[in-house]
C-alpha cells in the first residue's frame, strides 16, 4: 500500500500543485508497463512511499 509523506507546514498550495503538474509530466514519460519508472515519479514529485524502503 502506498504511504503519503507528512506535508510539511510550509508547503503552499501553490508548490503542492506544481508538484502534482511535475509528477503527471514525469508519467507521461514513462514506458505504461514499467513500474519502477512510475514508483520513481511518485517517490519523486509527490513524496509518497510504496513501502519498498524504510522511510
Amino acid at each position: 500500500m502506498y504511504e503519503s509523506m507528512p506535508v510539511s507546514g510550509s508547503s503552499s498550495i501553490t508548490e503542492r500543485w506544481d508538484a502534482l503538474e511535475e509528477y503527471f509530466v514525469c508519467i507521461t514519460e514513462c514506458d505504461l508497463n514499467d513500474e519502477n519508472c512510475i514508483t520513481s515519479c511518485l517517490m519523486t514529485h509527490l513524496k509518497i512511499n510504496d513501502g519498498s524502503e524504510a522511510a
